[in-house]
């Protein structure tokens, strides 16, 4: 009698466990993404679940039409889209120039 308790403890705490680690998580990304999808607009660059990264130039009831390259347009699912990408301002980065070395220090590497 003991034992059987003791199992069906251990198994109702390895289902909560199981859905605190699992399925919560889980019900969370999938609901953000839904809400980064109806937040969808032309003009946002997008990356797609494929890797394909671009701009929305339409937006239809469940399916985006993005620019991938100048003139070149797709029709993607929303679902198929992954993320929406800000664009980074590119920092400039300062130029080091290499050592010039003598034709003497590279024959001794």
């Amino acid at each position: 009698m003991n034992g059987t308790v003791m199992l069906i403890i251990y198994v109702v705490l390895f289902g909560g466990i199981f859905y605190f680690l699992a399925i919560r998580p889980q019900r969370r990304q999938k609901q953000q993404h839904q809400e980064m999808i109806t937040m969808l607009k032309r003009g946002d660059e997008v990356v797609t679940i494929g890797g394909a990264y671009g701009t929305v130039k339409k937006v239809g009831p469940d399916w985006v039409m993005i620019e991938i390259a100048p003139r070149t347009q797709v029709k993607y699912m929303k679902r198929a889209i992954s993320s929406i990408t800000t664009p980074d301002i590119e920092e400039e980065e300062e130029y080091v120039e290499d050592e010039e070395y003598e034709d003497e220090e590279v024959a001794e590497l």
